[in-house]
């Protein structure tokens, strides 16, 4: 397959899990009230998308912004709706690559949340438009330096608040 198609196809894959993690945040799909299990779902499944990404430097890149006037409205319900997941934070390190770690940090999953959606919709919006390039470096990118490290953080507490608070929620059935 051509580089470009590839490219493509992989934006493609990428959009759709984008699009279900925007809908499933922002209530646009449902207006359930967001629970731990899905949370923990959505959030490993854009995850695992990301990591298909190809680098985010090419030379199709405009460097022109996809930032949307209505995102900071949706950012607020995101936040709101995020306030129904039982866990709100929880205890992380910074960094576990400093061989003497230091004091821990206090984590905040609704923080995560609207982080991760800040950076998933202004690429969704830039590949909606058109900008393929500029859509899977905006993905990319900030995968690599701001939303993939909020993802991982809260697959760590998701996961073990689940472990310990409702063990139903890491199987298939839930």
């Amino acid at each position: 397959m051509p580089r470009g198609l590839q490219r493509d196809a992989i934006a493609l894959r990428f959009s759709h899990e984008a699009r279900r993690f925007i809908e499933w945040a922002d209530g646009s799909a449902s207006p359930e009230k967001l629970t731990a299990p899905v949370a923990l779902r959505r959030v490993l499944a854009l995850y695992a998308a990301a990591l298909e990404l190809p680098q985010p430097w090419c030379e199709g890149v405009s460097g022109g912004s996809g930032a949307e006037p209505a995102l900071a409205e949706r950012l607020r319900a995101v936040r709101g709706r995020a306030a129904a997941i039982p866990l709100q934070h929880y205890s992380e390190i910074f960094s576990p690559l400093v061989l003497r770690p230091e004091e821990p940090v206090v984590g905040d999953l609704a923080d995560d949340l609207v982080d991760i959606y800040r950076d998933v919709a202004t690429g969704l919006c830039l590949y909606d438009a058109g900008s393929v390039d500029d859509a899977i470096w905006q993905w990319g990118f900030n995968f690599q330096i701001h939303w993939g490290e909020h993802a991982s953080s809260a697959v760590r507490a998701l996961h073990r608040y689940l472990s310990q608070e409702d063990p139903s929620g890491l199987s298939s059935d839930a």
